[in-house]
């Protein structure tokens, strides 16, 4: 099995998409534990808030991750792979790049920095970007099974 796939986008938008986000995570934790990786503006009411983003979004991304399995890839699957409608992705079919942008979203708030904000924009909008790829690769491939679907479930809640 390849966990990494075919970019749904142009690559360098796809790479540095995600990298912006994990940046922004990466800054949350470190920031979160105390070290002064970068300047923080935030109230407490932004913190606790982006608090329970956290939690949410690393709930949805772990119980995501569990129900897709094996389906799993970065980018589009190049071999065979089973079209997953239960668990999370019977209320959304996105709760895994959900539970992204909510991570991504705390790391904002949290830390309140402008440079954060302007990666966690640049990363949540790709990330919706490679949805709509996606999307339009699982309509290709799993035609009325996948459009049926698309009309029951919300794109992300």
């Amino acid at each position: 099995m390849d966990l990494i796939g075919k970019s749904t986008i142009n690559p360098a938008l796809f790479y540095t998409g995600k990298i912006s986000g994990y940046l922004t995570w990466i800054i949350l934790l470190l920031s979160v534990l105390g070290f002064p990786a970068i300047e923080t503006y935030s109230s407490s009411l932004f913190k606790y808030t982006a608090y329970a983003l956290s939690l949410v979004g690393l709930l949805l991304i772990s119980v995501s991750l569990f129900n897709l399995g094996r389906s799993t890839r970065l980018g589009l699957p190049q071999d065979d792979t089973v079209f997953k409608t239960g668990g999370l992705y019977r209320f959304s079919r996105n709760p895994m790049y959900l539970g992204f942008d909510l991570l991504t979203l705390s790391a904002m708030l949290y830390t309140f920095n402008p440079g954060v904000i302007s990666l966690g924009i640049y990363s949540i909008a790709i990330y919706h970007f490679i949805i709509l790829g996606e999307e339009k690769f699982l309509s290709q491939r799993f035609g009325k099974v996948y459009e049926d679907y698309r009309q029951k479930t919300r794109r992300y809640i």
